[in-house]
């Protein structure tokens, strides 16, 4: 693994544990023997570095959520399903009730970082329009909608459950999705 890809990794989960404003460049590279020069080297500022973690987070939803959930079925009303299920298995096994790193940055960094919010609105947007994707192959005559409203469920069932610090929010999720479904 080279470098670079270990600073984002690193900073990936010091982000994810303890938000963008509140985690200093020193807790980034805390006991990973990478000096603050190699940092600056790949990363000229905290804020490139940020971008380049939501860059990685946004290309991991594909590999995390949305993989798993093709290969489990090839009806789009069960992959939907199936990502529900997913992230909230994702949620239990690592007793990790962080919700969406890129909704976070877009609300710690609206209105002071263009690219940082930009990145975080994106990495939203994939998730909306891989679900109004999966709902155009299910026939709906408003795939698009149908997506935004899949997405809203999803994503507040996600938001519940780490408020809650339990996944039991995904129960009543997935019943308004089956009647979305049907």
């Amino acid at each position: 693994m080279s470098k670079k890809q270990e600073i984002i990794d690193r900073a990936l989960d010091r982000f994810q544990q303890g938000g963008f404003h509140a985690t200093g460049i020193d807790a980034v590279m805390a006991d990973t023997g990478i000096s603050k020069r190699t940092l600056y080297k790949y990363f000229p500022s905290k804020e490139d570095l940020i971008e380049a973690v939501l860059d990685q987070y946004g290309c991991e939803a594909q590999d995390t959520l949305f993989a798993p959930a093709l290969a489990r079925s090839t009806d789009p009303r069960e992959q939907i399903a199936a990502i529900f299920d997913i992230r909230r298995e994702l949620m239990e096994s690592q007793a990790c009730y962080r919700g969406c790193l890129a909704m976070r940055a877009s609300q710690e960094f609206a209105g002071k970082h263009d690219g940082i919010t930009a990145r975080g609105q994106a990495s939203a947007d994939y998730v909306e329009t891989r679900f109004a994707e999966l709902a155009g192959a299910a026939g709906f005559a408003d795939p698009r909608e149908t997506g935004r409203r899949i997405n809203l469920l999803f994503q507040g069932a996600v938001l519940t459950s780490q408020m809650r610090r339990d996944t039991h929010a995904f129960d009543s999720a997935k019943a308004m999705l089956r009647e979305l479904l049907a």
